[in-house]
């Protein structure tokens, strides 16, 4: 270097210089520091440091320096969804009684038999097994169907 060239002013720790390479894509990186004749630089967002001659360093064009500020902006964290309603009506309130027994359909022999049942498992306090027969008594068909099949096969 001639006596008469300035020395090439060191930039401020923290500031963002690229490095072209002979790959043709610019290294970006933060000076961290200075020991005399190198600069160290870490790539924005982090990573593994390098040294370079201030001579070899420029400051970074518009477009590297928009890629600098993505690369070095934190990221937030999402907020969490609200949490869902647990009980979206109030609780539904049960009786302590039973239900009253069934009736079974005057002259059908099966409901007969469905509701003798049902007042022996009351009686026990069986209240499962009285609301089975409930609920038989009134799923036993009582009308006759309006479609009637032949006993026989086709």
């Amino acid at each position: 270097m001639p006596a008469t060239d300035p020395p090439t002013p060191l930039p401020t720790l923290g500031t963002y210089l690229a490095e072209d390479t002979t790959e043709g894509t610019p290294r970006l990186g933060r000076v961290t520091a200075w020991d005399g004749s190198l600069l160290h630089l870490q790539p924005p967002g982090g990573g593994t440091e390098w040294t370079a001659a201030p001579a070899g360093l420029r400051r970074p064009s518009e477009r590297e320096s928009a890629l600098i500020r993505i690369l070095t902006r934190p990221v937030t964290a999402m907020e969490p969804p609200p949490a869902p309603q647990t009980w979206p009506e109030p609780p539904v309130v049960l009786s302590a009684e039973p239900p009253p027994p069934a009736l079974p359909a005057p002259g059908c022999a099966p409901c007969a038999l469905a509701a003798e049942w049902e007042r022996h498992h009351r009686h026990r306090e069986d209240h499962s097994a009285a609301a089975d027969c409930r609920v038989e008594i009134r799923n036993h068909p009582h009308t006759t169907p309006k479609l009637t099949l032949p006993d026989a096969r086709p």
